[in-house]
């Protein structure tokens, strides 16, 4: 990209539930924020895109927003790779964050991208930085932070921002879940002077060992999900079973459901009365 690119990442944008997902391939995505943020120009952040979050968003118009404010929203999840793939985007493939952070770490090391986590519990940012570090050589890290787990509004950037201004990372990498990561960045992208922010939920965790990832076999056949219930039933049962069967309901209801106007409810008055 030149330097006078747009912040719009040059992708198609399909919409699954009126949820914003970009059909890309992973070297396309990594490749993209790697050029958008040796730009140098502050604001940009990316979403990965999940059944959970694209579920959420229905009852969520902030976020929404935010994903529709993001420079790409990457589909994070089989069932939203399959939606992309039959309409016509043969190539997408699911951009998980385990996969994500070594490969942006690989195409931005000759250009020397430096990269900031943040994110995780008690030093597990650290434990990510040491491991991405053996399976990049030569990455620039130049900082890692654990933040307090509080809610949104009580979570503090001052110290953050002190350090982002010190190190000046092209990339911050964002670890604190979904959807309260994607509310965040849209919050906080103007505020704070990095080119790129990326949330990757739980994936500095499983960078950092501290969660066990899915194998890959599994993350690619839509399966990931039952390994993650498997491994942590009580935090994720409800999330889950909800939100799976609602994304297929939804899915359901917008395909054959009756057309606007005979006794249908449209996505905008959905919105409108979640609101």
């Amino acid at each position: 990209m030149s330097p006078t690119s747009v912040l719009i990442a040059p992708f198609r944008q399909e919409r699954i539930l009126d949820h914003p997902v970009h059909a890309v391939t992973k070297a396309q995505a990594a490749r993209a924020v790697v050029d958008r943020a040796l730009e140098g120009q502050p604001g940009a952040y990316v979403c990965l895109t999940n059944v959970h979050t694209t579920v959420e968003s229905r009852h969520s118009p902030e976020l929404r927003a935010a994903a529709d404010g993001a420079f790409l929203s990457v589909p994070d999840g089989m069932p939203l790779v399959w939606i992309l793939r039959r309409r016509g985007h043969a190539r997408t493939e699911k951009v998980t964050g385990i996969e994500y952070i070594p490969l942006v770490a690989s195409v931005g090391r000759r250009a020397q991208v430096r990269h900031f986590l943040y994110g995780g519990g008690p030093g597990v940012a650290e434990r990510a930085a040491r491991r991405l570090e053996r399976l990049v050589p030569g990455v620039q890290i130049v900082g890692t932070k654990s933040p307090p787990y509080v809610p949104l509004e009580g979570l503090s950037v001052e110290d953050l921002q002190e350090e982002l201004e010190r190190t000046k990372p092209h990339i911050l990498w964002v670890g604190l879940g979904a959807p309260k990561q994607e509310l965040w960045m849209a919050k906080t992208s103007k505020a704070l002077a990095v080119p790129m922010m990326i949330g990757v939920g739980a994936g500095l965790d499983y960078l950092a060992e501290a969660k066990p990832a899915a194998p890959t076999l599994l993350r690619h056949v839509g399966l990931e999900w039952a390994f993650r219930l498997a491994a942590e039933p009580r935090r994720l049962w409800r999330r889950y079973l909800f939100s799976n069967a609602s994304f297929v309901w939804l899915l359901a209801r917008e395909r054959f459901g009756p057309p606007s106007g005979v006794g249908a409810r449209s996505e905008a008055e959905d919105a409108e009365t979640s609101r």
